[in-house]
């Protein structure tokens, strides 16, 4: 049997076509799959440089470089320096524990993707978790939204006792 005759008989009887339709769906799905990893890959990377960087020496406007068009507008200056006084309590960090996450179609478009990644890290002087939402702006990733919450630890520690601290 001849290459062309194959090809011939893919193309012209249903038994072909169907084979492959099967073929060329299976193409397409797998290149998506690729591709959703790969971008899991480069934002996974984007997040941990960048948070990491941030942890070490927060900065306000480096922050700001790394945020969306539209974070920069809706974000005011006193939750920017809500945030550094954050950092500023924290101290010196201590453990960066990476980005944990995952890149999925975003909630108001179908054709638009989103990462979204918890990251967490100790500090001297307490913990700090952060939800951020990457969002592609002008085929780079960008943080498009940032959640956080932290807990401070008490600044003087006392070994070998209890202590019981009431907040009133």
């Amino acid at each position: 049997m001849h290459l062309n005759t194959v090809f011939h008989s893919l193309f012209t009887t249903l038994h072909g076509f169907l084979i492959l339709l099967l073929v060329s769906i299976s193409l397409v799905v797998g290149y998506a799959i690729f591709s959703l990893q790969q971008m899991n890959v480069d934002a996974r990377g984007f997040v941990n440089t960048t948070m990491l960087g941030l942890f070490v020496e927060w900065d306000n406007q480096d922050f700001m470089r790394y945020t969306s068009d539209e974070l920069r507008q809706n974000l005011t200056k006193e939750e920017l320096e809500n945030i550094n006084v954050v950092f500023i309590r924290l101290g010196e960090l201590l453990n960066y524990h990476g980005a944990y996450g995952a890149v999925f179609q975003s909630p108001r478009a179908w054709w638009q993707l989103v990462a979204r990644y918890k990251v967490q890290a100790s500090f001297q002087g307490g913990q700090f978790v952060a939800i951020v939402t990457l969002i592609k702006q002008q085929g780079d990733w960008v943080i498009g939204r940032f959640e956080y919450q932290y807990a401070f630890f008490p600044q003087k520690p006392h070994p070998g006792s209890l202590r019981m601290v009431l907040n009133n």
